[in-house]
């Protein structure tokens, strides 16, 4: 074979091999524009992996951008960071890539876990539906904030008795599994820890109470109730916790749309606040605005947050860097999923 033969059977190799890896043809089709029979398309792709043509690696997850990764932990004292890229979402179907890589690293922390709480939020949605469908009913998911529940028939977990849970010195070896009927959709829909539970098979603790209150008295109300109490008690004694983290463009609390209206955030912010987590102002350098008369809200306490081993903000978005810098500054969060282009602006920030 001369050399002009061999360059041609080369781009020959070249041509085939990408109209079946990259463009996805069929090999029929292949042989059809080639002029091949298919018994020739079958041999030629054999060849073009023998000769290098095509060439497989294996190496980490393409999903996850391991150089912001490592970068993040140098900058922060983080004990991980998580960065999903930048792709399409359409890879994952209807989820969006960061929701995807989000929940898969939820997922891997839940391995040895009894009590899991989450801060319901809508930011935490697109993880929430990419959980992923499982059976847990050792695991334990409680709302660390005031959200009423609701829910599809469908898609409702098992609740536990917060009152007898919140007995059990042990939360490995949880008491009390005590059931009651779910409510009917609410009309906010089902919140995250809600949602989540239900994702994972888990039994449900809610904290069947508002999050915003309009004073401070309303607010010690509803602590007046010993459900309430008993569920809010549980969320300090957590193995693992999940949060969002909110800019001061708006607040959402757990569910309804800014129940903080916009000029509360405006003063807040002429106060030094940057962001939120759990209700929590944080200023940028991460200390924590004392608020005793608005807004009123019922949730975890700081101190309650920092006495749970593990704390998982899952947060994306150029708007929230300033609120995850102050979140990590105040010493809320061990752990940070999010994805590209905010974690390159954040580690710009950091660097500054």
């Amino acid at each position: 074979m001369g050399r002009i033969e061999e360059d041609s059977r080369d781009q020959l190799l070249e041509r085939v091999a990408r109209r079946y890896f990259v463009d996805g043809m069929l090999q029929e089709n292949i042989a059809a524009i080639e002029h091949l029979s298919r018994p020739s398309v079958s041999r030629l792709l054999t060849e073009a992996r023998a000769r290098g043509v095509v060439q497989f690696r294996i190496g980490p997850p393409v999903d996850r951008i391991l150089e912001l990764e490592a970068a993040l932990l140098r900058r922060t004292p983080l004990d991980r960071c998580v960065v999903a890229t930048g792709k399409p979402r359409a890879l994952y179907g209807p989820s969006s890539r960061w929701g995807y890589v989000a929940a898969r690293h939820v997922e891997t922390q839940l391995r040895n876990v009894s009590i899991f709480g989450v801060a319901s939020s809508r930011s935490l949605s697109s993880l929430a539906g990419s959980m992923a469908a499982g059976h847990r009913p050792e695991l334990t998911v409680v709302d660390l904030l005031g959200c009423l529940p609701g829910g599809r028939s469908h898609e409702v977990p098992r609740y536990l008795d917060a009152t007898a849970l919140a007995r059990d010195a042990a939360p490995r070896h949880l008491a009390g599994d005590r059931t009651h009927k779910a409510g009917r959709t609410s009309e906010d829909g089902p919140n995250t820890a809600q949602l989540i539970a239900a994702r994972l098979g888990a039994a449900f603790v809610p904290v069947p109470a508002p999050f915003v209150y309009r004073s401070a008295a309303s607010r010690d109300a509803a602590l007046g109730s010993k459900a309430i109490r008993d569920a809010l008690g549980i969320g300090p004694r957590c193995d693992l916790a999940l949060v969002g983290v909110g800019s001061m463009q708006r607040f959402d609390g757990t569910g309804s749309y800014s129940p903080i209206p916009a000029k509360a955030l405006k003063d807040l912010a002429a106060q030094g606040a940057t962001g939120h987590l759990c209700g929590h102002f944080i200023t940028a350098d991460g200390v924590i605005l004392d608020l005793p008369d608005y807004p009123a809200l019922l949730g975890i306490t700081v101190e309650g947050l920092r006495q749970i081993p593990q704390r998982i903000a899952a947060a994306a978005g150029r708007h929230k860097v300033a609120s995850i810098a102050a979140a990590i500054n105040a010493n809320l969060i061990t752990e940070l999923v999010t994805d590209q282009p905010t974690a390159a602006t954040l580690l710009t920030e950091l660097q500054a």
